[in-house]
């Protein structure tokens, strides 16, 4: 298949059908008029409720079912977001309407609406003009919208196919748990590569660090090196003085450029299909402990992640410490009910000896490890290894869900301690102890332990 052949076949995938989209539209200007009447029953009249995000810049994907709906309001009733004044009138008309709702939270909590399938999220936001600077993050958003419908004309497809990619990849969304490219800068790369096929070909030959990218021309590459320290610099055109790539990750830059070289080897509809099962099995299992824990409540996942990211970096610190080689980890959740914080080691259990290194014989630290241990009978030593004193000493934790039991106690984190009181720990040495699964976190396990990605064929 030729390439634009193929492009026209994945644009086809991509893109909602007009049934799709007439839904998704019947939704949100029903939720809209909803507020705009309710806030103005309430004497909130010149509050300004607007459709953001995907859906108002019409570069959403098929099957996705979250709505941005912004509440713009005058700069001098900023007291109604931090006293949460504006939420609790949002969650009176959902109750008087007879809307389900979640209670969420970004910098500052908002309402989701729970609409048939689907997720209407309902932001207040302070209106700002350009150049004025943002009380939150979501002030941006509707100058964000203004900028990309302004410049991006009719390559609403080509964004589409971008966040297609980089979806089926798994490099798509800012989120914590991804830390890839969001929306808003996949919309950016197309406003600046100018299509589909010019932003693929010019990620593969994408540095993997100190890539610059400003439409504003207010910074050269070193000022803005110097002013940003991320790995991927993209100059946010309603604000100079954020990088609208600062979430992404080396690993996903790296994704990004290894990805985009083998889909122009290989172009394949593939690439813009959504990949979650394994695609192949682990050849030998290489040993793996599992810890498997409820799901906190109350906890936006973007928290939740946050500290599972800390617990991860405080297990795999002190796991190193103690003499364990990690050979990877990796955490998932299905942000519900099960989080899984997955490690593989050179193995689960350390022999009961180990040899503990001292201080060089000329050190004036040698006289006080001597002294520690010339008449310590419960170890091998001191002796001298070229220019060092060591001793054989007994190991005090052999197991490494016994270091990870006593390090996870100290870990300062709200939302995962009580999860933390309720793990299970499953070791992994063979196919078989994989039984102990469900198929589809068997499948999750798996797939770690297999560590693949799909598009390597």
């Amino acid at each position: 298949m030729e390439i634009g052949e193929l492009l026209n076949e994945a644009l086809r995938l991509v893109t909602p059908t007009k049934e799709e989209e007439n839904k998704v539209l019947s939704t949100a200007n029903g939720i809209i008029n909803l507020l705009r009447g309710e806030l103005s029953r309430r004497g909130f009249g010149d509050f300004k409720v607007e459709l953001q995000g995907s859906v108002a810049k019409n570069t959403w994907l098929p099957g996705d079912r979250d709505i941005d709906i912004f509440i713009l309001m005058p700069r001098d009733k900023i007291d109604l977001i931090k006293n949460g004044s504006i939420v609790n009138t949002l969650i009176d008309i959902a109750v008087s309407n007879n809307i389900r709702w979640n209670l969420k939270y970004a910098q500052h909590p908002y309402v989701q609406y729970l609409i048939g399938d689907f997720e209407v999220d309902v932001v207040p936001c302070i209106e700002i003009k350009p150049g004025e600077r943002p009380f939150t993050a979501a002030d941006r958003t509707p100058l964000h919208t203004i900028f990309v419908k302004s410049r991006l004309g009719d390559r609403n497809g080509d964004v589409r196919l971008l966040k297609a990619f980089f979806k089926s990849v798994g490099i798509y969304g800012a989120e914590i748990k991804v830390r890839g490219f969001s929306g808003y800068v996949s919309e950016l790369l197309i406003i600046h590569y100018g299509s589909f096929m010019n932003a693929v070909k010019s990620i593969s030959n994408w540095p993997l660090n100190g890539l610059v990218i400003d439409m504003t021309g207010i910074y050269d590459k070193a000022t803005a090196r110097r002013r940003f320290r991320e790995p991927l610099i993209i100059i946010d055109p309603v604000d100079p003085n954020r990088n609208a790539a600062a979430s992404v990750s080396r690993t996903a830059i790296a994704t990004a450029i290894a990805s985009t070289r083998i889909f122009l080897k290989k172009p394949s509809l593939e690439f813009f299909k959504p990949h979650h099962e394994t695609p192949g099995k682990p050849p030998f299992i290489t040993p793996t402990l599992v810890m498997k824990l409820p799901y906190p409540r109350n906890a936006s996942p973007d928290t939740v992640w946050g500290e599972v990211g800390k617990v991860l970096s405080v297990i795999e610190r002190n796991i190193k410490k103690q003499g364990f080689k990690v050979l990877d980890a990796r955490a998932w959740s299905d942000e519900t009910n099960i989080v899984l914080i997955m490690v593989s080691l050179d193995t689960l259990e350390l022999p009961p000896h180990e040899l503990h290194m001292g201080p060089p014989v000329n050190s004036n630290a040698a006289d006080a490890f001597l002294e520690k241990y010339v008449n310590d009978n419960n170890v091998i030593g001191p002796f001298i290894r070229g220019a060092r004193w060591f001793v054989i000493r007994k190991r005090r934790v052999m197991r490494v869900q016994d270091v990870i039991k006593s390090v996870i106690r100290s870990v300062s984190i709200k939302y995962l301690r009580e999860s933390l009181d309720h793990v299970d720990f499953i070791a992994i040495n063979s196919p078989d102890d994989l039984n102990i699964f469900d198929k589809d976190l068997r499948n999750i396990v798996e797939d770690f332990l297999f560590k693949r990605p799909w598009w390597l064929g």
